[in-house]
């Protein structure tokens, strides 16, 4: 078994590194052209249009070849379309399409990387998961930050998409090494399950608290970290008066956060305090949407009307925007990380084997559907209403979402019952 998860968490690092250098080069492609807005707009828009359509048939997928083999077919059609790329991306319309082709046999893959955590470490689910998710931050880094540019200096995107090809082509054979592996040793994740329908994984959620919860932390958590992203450079330039060193003073303490909340994820979270886990991640994201919105007026207010001399010099003397957001930075990476880690263990836990990849592409599939159109107007509502007013708006959703999950009016006892009738 050891063998079996570290063959997984190799090609784990090798996905996530050439996943990341790939859509990076897709990206510069697509803003070389006339119209580099329109052209960056158009992957993103085309990868998730293809995400939500084939999400859930490629988990249905995933499940009938059963997750080691799923992960196999899923890295060898990545390597595909990869090498589709190095050939045919000279073009921002080419990499439309093959973001789309990308997009559609990745939902194959990672669902069924995702089923993988049940069968190698289903007792260890939060350690799993905070593992796969720094693996996946690090992979972020190592491929947007640091390869990426690189290879594209030393040789443009012919070079970067064939560095990506080759860093896929490693998860292609650690992946099919694991499958056979796990198909030799009759491991019930090498079998795929022939009854087990849409209505079965759906009455997962229904019967399932925590996994209820997962759906709605998982599209909260896409939503504030993106509705963040787009609103950032607004909230740097107009309301901490920074220039470009404003990023570094509000990522530094984002990236301890994370940190910080993967180590506890990893070290204290357990199987049954994920329900708390989650809710918990939603009020600290509200708390501190809210807190870059409006916290800094109120401690300006009360100090200015202190009449307290040291407290009226300290206001005067700094930047109070910059002091109340650098701890939310903080709180903000940690609630993220705890959010995604706390959704994806209640996951694991709540879906039998023969169902987790549709699980999965399941909650993958509504998180999108919920978060792609308040993405589409939280660029246009940042620059009309200002930075502050779209993170107040994305706080009062966080607090709305918190008081549903958490109030018994709203647990949806009803759909439960259902669940059980049909078992």
């Amino acid at each position: 078994m050891r063998s079996d998860l570290a063959l997984y968490l190799g090609a784990r690092a090798f996905g996530q590194v050439g996943h990341n250098l790939f859509i990076a080069t897709l990206f510069f492609i697509a803003g070389t052209g006339d119209h580099a807005a329109v052209g960056l707009g158009s992957v993103m828009a085309a990868t998730t249009i293809s995400a939500m359509v084939f999400g859930i048939p490629g988990g249905a997928v995933a499940d009938r070849l059963g997750p080691g083999r799923g992960f196999a077919l899923g890295s060898s059609l990545r390597v595909l379309a990869i090498g589709f790329a190095l050939v045919w991306a000279t073009s921002p319309a080419a990499v439309v399409v093959i973001g789309f082709a990308y997009a559609a046999v990745s939902q194959i893959h990672n669902p069924s990387e995702m089923a993988l955590v049940k069968v190698l470490g289903d007792r260890t689910a939060g350690r799993m998961h905070s593992l796969l998710v720094a693996m996946q931050y690090g992979g972020q880094a190592l491929g947007f930050l640091v390869l990426a540019p690189s290879l594209y200096f030393l040789g443009g995107t012919e070079a970067a998409l064939a560095g990506a090809l080759l860093i896929v082509g490693g998860q292609l054979i650690l992946s099919n090494v694991l499958a056979v592996r796990l198909r030799r040793d009759a491991d019930p994740a090498s079998g795929g399950c022939q009854r087990s329908g849409f209505r079965e994984t759906l009455s997962v959620f229904a019967r399932s608290e925590p996994a209820r919860d997962a759906l709605a932390v998982q599209a909260l958590k896409s939503l504030v970290a993106q509705v963040i992203l787009v609103a950032f450079p607004l909230y740097v330039e107009h309301d901490l008066s920074l220039g470009a060193q404003g990023a570094a003073v509000l990522l530094v303490p984002g990236i301890a956060g994370a940190a910080v909340g993967l180590l506890w994820a990893a070290t204290g979270l357990t199987l049954d305090g994920t329900v708390r886990a989650m809710r918990l991640s939603i009020l600290g994201m509200a708390v501190a949407v809210f807190a870059l919105a409006a916290l800094d007026y109120g401690v300006n207010f009360a100090f200015a009307y202190s009449q307290v001399p040291p407290l009226v010099r300290f206001e005067a003397a700094m930047n109070m925007t910059v002091v109340i957001a650098m701890p939310v930075a903080f709180l903000i990476g940690a609630t993220l990380s705890v959010s995604m880690v706390s959704s994806r263990s209640a996951l694991t836990a709540a879906a039998p084997l023969g169902i987790q990849s549709r699980v999965f592409a399941v909650q993958a599939t509504v998180a999108d559907a919920l978060v792609v159109f308040p993405l589409l107007f939280a660029g246009v509502a940042a620059e009309l209403l200002g930075a502050r007013s779209t993170l107040g708006a994305l706080g009062a959703l966080c607090a709305v979402t918190w008081l549903l999950m958490w109030h018994p009016r709203f647990q949806l006892a009803v759909l439960a019952r259902r669940a059980e009738a049909v078992q």
